[in-house]
């Protein structure tokens, strides 16, 4: 049945199988699947809204914030964004609540249906934002480029400290900081409640639960899981491999580490699977309550609620070999507020953003109303953020997740990783998958050369 299937499917695992780099996009929580270069989320709809500038007008919301505890710039703070309404307008009722606290200054939010180009030739011609809001994969092509302003000088010790530590590793490039955080994203294991009581502690049960409902002649399925370089990302860097290493800048495709990642996914979850790497129609076996688990992230929510599923999120189960855990890492992105090089009103700009990114209210605000998940400790630890299975779940998924590559050579990677997925979904079962890895290894490395 899967290789009857294969010749109509396999044609969307280009277009599918690269997943942005920047999965937690400034677009939000329901963008469309992209290539690389457009950085959007992994999911179906499109998230293009009609452009909106202007000064915030929503009402003011309460907070505990006090005037004393707030830094208050003067002047206009204009911010770029590609921001779905629904965000655009808790947005405007925070940036609200900072103009009560501080009178002279006005914060104006303008959208832009194409951030990326929008901001590439406005900041050189003088003419660009003091702020814009996105994922932090752009950060190192963005910086490379120049276009970003060091607030170094701003990020201090006790600011940093009361970050998680992805969201401390996403603001900084190269020894400066570009950047600050407000939120965080990755992909958990889904399941649902009705089928799934309790969740699997580890992959051999997840395993077994898998095993119980497969039955394709019934269009029953063990999981549903999009197949492509972001998604299959978390089992592929399971055992220490990865695919590209900040650090050191390289590509790690033929790491034996990296090998046992795919070769574990393909030959352990895929068997299980329908098959087809396409994100919809894996989203909608389980919407449809054709599988007992799915692989998505915080962006899926809504259309699970619509579905009625009674369902619950956990992180994906640690794989034990031999005693010994290793849990799938998969990767994760961190919503970032940059400043851009020549704003002009930088120092205002410094003082709303860190109001907005260390204040609990603000962060717990976007929590409960935009499903995003905190970075920072005190709300990570609130009781009421605990107490809310969804955000909790994708929250302590975070903890294990490898953060995105900042490197502008990561595009490459992208690539090479869909190529590689892509042989190997020809014949999933007898592909060798060691040659095809470093196959891919070797044209990403003579793709970086340039």
């Amino acid at each position: 049945m899967k290789k009857a299937l294969f010749g109509l499917l396999l044609v969307a695992v280009l277009a599918l199988s690269v997943v942005a780099s920047g999965c937690i996009s400034g677009g939000g929580t329901t963008t469309s699947t992209a290539s690389p270069s457009t950085t959007q989320s992994p999911t179906a709809s499109s998230t293009t809204s009609s452009a909106t500038s202007g000064t915030t007008s929503s009402p003011t919301q309460t907070t505990s914030t006090s005037t004393s505890q707030v830094e208050c710039g003067s002047g206009k703070i204009v911010i770029w964004h590609a921001m779905q309404p629904n965000e655009l307008q808790v947005f405007q009722s925070i940036a609200a609540e900072y103009m009560a606290l501080c009178p002279n200054v006005q914060i104006v939010f303008e959208q832009k249906s194409d951030l990326e180009s929008a901001l590439k030739a406005a900041i050189p011609a003088g003419k660009g934002p003091d702020l814009f809001i996105w994922a932090h994969d752009w950060i190192g092509k963005f910086a490379e480029a120049g276009l970003l302003q060091p607030i170094d000088n701003a990020i201090t010790p006790a600011i940093l400290n009361q970050f998680a530590p992805v969201a401390r590793e996403a603001m900084e490039y190269k020894g400066h900081y570009y950047a600050m955080p407000f939120a965080a994203e990755t992909v958990a294991l889904i399941y649902n409640k009705d089928m799934v009581p309790n969740p699997p502690k580890t992959f051999a049960q997840m395993k077994q639960i898998m095993q119980k409902y497969y039955d394709p002649n019934k269009e029953m399925y063990g999981i549903a899981w999009p197949i492509n370089a972001y998604f299959i990302s978390a089992i592929a860097q399971a055992f220490g491999g990865y695919y590209f290493d900040d650090k050191t800048e390289q590509p790690g495709l033929d790491n034996p580490k990296t090998i046992k990642g795919f070769e574990f996914f393909f030959k352990e979850i895929w068997p299980y699977m329908a098959p087809t790497p396409d994100y919809n129609t894996q989203q909608s076996i389980f919407l449809e309550k054709r599988a007992p688990f799915m692989v998505n992230g915080p962006w899926s929510i809504a259309s699970v609620k619509k579905a009625g599923i009674n369902f619950g999120v956990e992180p994906l189960p640690p794989i034990v070999i031999n005693g010994t855990e290793y849990w799938p890492r998969p990767y994760g992105g961190v919503k970032l507020f940059y400043f851009a090089k020549g704003a002009k009103n930088l120092d205002a700009a410094i003082k709303f953003v860190k109001w907005f990114t260390t204040s609990p209210d603000v962060i717990k605000q976007l929590a409960l109303q935009l499903g995003y998940i905190p970075v920072l400790t005190k709300v990570l630890d609130d009781p009421q953020i605990k107490a809310d299975p969804v955000l909790y779940g994708f929250a302590q998924a975070v903890q294990h997740a490898y953060l995105m590559p900042k490197s502008p050579k990561m595009a490459a990677v992208w690539t090479g990783v869909a190529d590689a997925i892509t042989a190997i979904l020809k014949n999933p079962a007898t592909a060798d998958i060691p040659a095809i890895l470093k196959k891919a290894q070797q044209e990403i490395l003579q793709s970086m050369k340039g």
